[in-house]
């Protein structure tokens, strides 16, 4: 089996999490599946599965290579089919978002164009946290600004800030602030994550920025989850003007502190160096660019 053949084959067990799976789909024996792995694992000198009686998991070195054969098929399939200026777009699309704007505006966005260009495969991943698009083998990393300086390439999306908000019902019961400091009396929602909660918000008065504490009974480590429990009158939340733009549109949340909060949280779409040649990424890129300015 050809070094190539061997890798995409292991990004199929990585995938599929079971050896019969993938032997069934590529219409071989489970045998040269199993011997496909071995032949990989005695190459490298290193174990790149932990296998027992119920499932595959990877190891460290098996997640480093799994990175690595996402980059250098991808690059592969660039070369065969990506660079054609004629013919259907092919081959595979890694997209990462963040939770909220994922599952509100990139995933059906995502789904029109596959319906345009139905040779392509798309795997998209959504999380809150900053993602690592070279290791993961990443395309396209949709993010919300300021963006730390890095090797990757930024297109802007879309221009949006921080908003103070909650539900009507909520400011009813309990009173918009005049005032960021005023929050400490109120329930705030709060993200959190592996490196911890964002407790501190920040504003703007007189042209000094300060921050201030907030505390709430609900922290969740998913913006939607954050957005949903402000509609129903769980509390404040701060959000990104694009995250909540149909909600307030639709009078579900009302801002406050608006003179307070200029801070700037613009969309980006970045992209590794190396892969944003490929002629399908620079169009789902155009794409996402036309849609989501209109």
């Amino acid at each position: 089996m050809d070094t190539l053949r061997q890798m995409r084959l292991f990004m199929a067990i990585a995938e599929a999490g079971n050896l019969s799976a993938v032997a069934r789909s590529w219409g071989v024996a489970p045998s040269t599946v199993t011997h496909g792995l071995k032949q990989l694992e005695d190459m490298f000198g290193t174990q790149l599965m932990l296998r027992t009686t119920r499932q595959l998991s990877l190891t460290p070195e098996g997640e480093r290579f799994l990175g690595e054969c996402r980059r250098i098929l991808s690059d592969v399939d660039d070369v065969m089919t990506g660079f054609s200026d004629k013919g259907p777009l092919s081959g595979e699309i890694r997209l990462t978002a963040t939770n909220d704007f994922g599952r509100q505006r990139v995933a059906p966005l995502v789904d029109r164009f596959m319906r345009l260009h139905p040779g392509l495969t798309i795997q998209m991943l959504l999380s809150d946290q900053v993602v690592d698009l070279v290791e993961g083998g990443f395309d396209i990393g949709i993010r919300t600004g300021p963006l730390q300086d890095s090797d990757l390439r930024a297109r802007l999306l879309l221009r949006g800030r921080k908003c103070v908000c909650a539900a009507p019902e909520y400011w009813r019961r309990h009173g918009k602030p005049s005032h960021p400091r005023e929050l400490a009396q109120h329930n705030c929602l709060v993200l959190g994550g592996p490196t911890g909660l964002q407790a501190y918000w920040g504003f703007r008065e007189n042209g000094s920025r300060f921050r201030v504490r907030i505390m709430g009974n609900r922290q969740v480590n998913d913006g939607q989850t954050l957005r949903e429990w402000a509609v129903a009158g769980a509390g404040v939340v701060n959000k990104s003007s694009f995250d909540i733009a149909d909600d307030l549109a639709a009078g579900r949340l009302e801002t406050a502190l608006a003179e307070f909060t200029d801070e700037a949280t613009n969309l980006y779409a970045v992209s590794p160096q190396r892969g944003n040649g490929a002629r399908r990424v620079q169009e789902l890129l155009d794409f996402l660019g036309r849609e989501l300015a209109a």
